[in-house]
């Protein structure tokens, strides 16, 4: 039998069956420990972290060989008066994709000129990059405290404050 259109079934009904998945429980990915998603996941020290990106739904991505981007996670001190069970899905993809930059930016590159705009994955929001003797700010509240953590498919520069997009804040 053939069918046109969504009214042409008798009564616009909807067959579904029941079947049996005879491929087997499907097999648990390996996080590869060098990734920008191994390393977040094996340091403690980024264990909230760790939280909002999982559930932004966003540790696949993390995880790609493809990912080929920069990453600047807060340390869990920096999550001081956030409740995690309060966060949602929205809310957790703009804080994980605004600390995050299209492309390995090494520290060479974001000390070399006195300040400069990085544009997010969290589009339009972008970044303010100042150096002052020595010490880089971002958006002038947040300081790289530890910097190049490079990785498999991207750079970790760990920072001292949660980076929350101007629409937000």
């Amino acid at each position: 039998m053939v069918s046109i259109g969504p009214n042409s079934q008798p009564n616009n009904m909807t067959h579904m069956f029941d079947f049996i998945d005879s491929r087997g429980p499907s097999k648990k990915k390996e996080v590869n420990l060098n990734s920008l998603m191994g390393v977040i996941n094996n340091t403690e020290e980024f264990s909230v972290f760790k939280c909002f990106v999982e559930k932004a739904l966003l540790s696949d991505i993390l995880e790609s060989y493809q990912a080929n981007m920069t990453i600047f996670v807060p340390h869990n001190s920096a999550f001081n008066g956030i409740e995690l069970n309060d966060i949602d899905i929205s809310f957790a993809r703009h804080i994980v994709k605004g600390s995050s930059l299209d492309r390995k930016i090494p520290s060479e590159l974001l000390e070399d000129s006195a300040a400069s705009y990085f544009v997010t994955k969290d589009q339009p929001n972008r970044l303010f990059i100042r150096n002052v003797e020595g010490t880089t700010f971002i958006n002038d509240y947040s300081k790289i405290i530890h910097k190049d953590i490079i990785t498999s498919n991207g750079i970790i520069h760990v920072v001292d404050k949660l980076i929350v997009p101007y629409y937000l804040g």
